[in-house]
């Protein structure tokens, strides 16, 4: 190996703090010096933290590594290369180019959430439907289809039309999509999930609409294009700078008017109490847990959604509410604001 090719002292001292610090206080003349004498040996990079190329094209996200890189897309409409995917072979991974915004040894939610699907599938062999009903919280196909009912009757009382140009943030297996289908909605959808299987079962079930896997945190629409951004469960499992960075592109993405509605835990709700206490006992106790659950408080969306982000309140509607759904509460807090 040649040092001098493969060492970069400032990414080193960047990716190293203890050698960092050792070189600040005089124990070592230099990264370099830390890193010939012990460092290689240690495994440590020599080199900044760039992403090598996937081993095969099946693992590589072509449409975000496009989005996330608009002049790699155009040097592909203009024929220059013959797919993000060549592109980043031949010149984006040596470069240090993003293969996408979430990536599996980062993200908790891609990590989790790849894992619990691939679990389910393995656990429910012959019966694939239910594997993606319960890979995003339905017990049963029936459970399936009332809560993508129920889905659809908050949508509409959060002003969902025929017509229409929404999008599916983290459509699972497409839950919500087929419930628009079975009340006869149209208009322009696309749903977006981090998860390829679910991505690929929503397809089969809704094939006139559009889904596709987008693993960053922002919304693959242009600026001012939608009428409506909905997210269920997708803010009950992420820290609250995700949720702000999704929440900042549904801004971006909606027209003036649109709609952003969203799903939410919140400790007023006796359920999320219990969910709360049955979380804590399993940290005390060191068992694992499948993912994140995450538990905000009314007036914290608030601050964040109004104070810092400009959207207007036009719904809270508690847990528990019936109005939800017309029948029955909603079983998380929903949040309906308007930009």
């Amino acid at each position: 190996m040649n040092d001098d090719l493969d060492f970069d002292e400032t990414a080193y001292l960047t990716n190293n703090q203890d050698v960092r610090l050792a070189v600040q206080r005089g124990i070592f003349a230099s990264g370099r010096e830390h890193y010939v004498r012990y460092g290689r040996a240690e495994g440590r990079k020599g080199r900044p933290l760039v992403a090598r190329a996937p081993l095969d094209a099946e693992a590589f996200d072509e449409g975000t590594y496009l989005w996330l890189h608009p002049d790699v897309r155009a040097a592909v409409a203009a024929g220059q290369w013959a797919s993000g995917w060549e592109h980043y072979q031949k010149a984006g991974w040596e470069s240090g180019m993003r293969i996408a915004g979430l990536q599996q040894a980062t993200s908790h939610a891609l990590r989790d959430y790849t894992k619990l699907v691939r679990d389910l599938i393995e656990q429910y062999p012959h019966d694939y439907p239910l594997a993606m009903a319960r890979a995003v919280g339905s017990l049963s196909l029936a459970g399936y289809h009332e809560a993508g009912d129920h889905q659809i009757a908050v949508l509409k009382l959060a002003g969902l039309q025929n017509g229409q140009a929404v999008y599916d943030l983290a459509c699972g297996s497409g839950r919500t999509a087929a419930a628009l289908q079975r009340h006869g909605w149209t208009g322009n959808y696309r749903g977006a999930d981090l998860v390829k299987e679910l991505v690929d079962y929503a397809r089969v079930q809704c094939p006139t609409f559009d889904f596709f896997v987008h693993r960053d945190y922002s919304l693959r629409a242009p600026d001012a294009s939608l009428d409506m951004v909905y997210a269920w469960s997708l803010f009950t499992h992420l820290q609250l700078e995700e949720i702000y960075l999704y929440a900042q592109d549904a801004h971006r993405v909606l027209k003036p008017g649109g709609i952003f509605a969203f799903s939410v835990l919140t400790l007023d709700a006796a359920a999320h109490r219990d969910l709360l206490i049955t979380r804590a006992n399993a940290f005390k106790s060191g068992a694992p847990m499948p993912h994140l659950d995450f538990f905000v408080s009314r007036s914290m969306i608030e601050i964040l959604m109004t104070d810092m982000l400009g959207f207007t309140l036009q719904d809270w509607i508690d847990a528990d509410d019936p109005r939800a759904t017309g029948s029955v509460g909603f079983g998380q807090a929903v949040a309906i604001y308007r930009k």
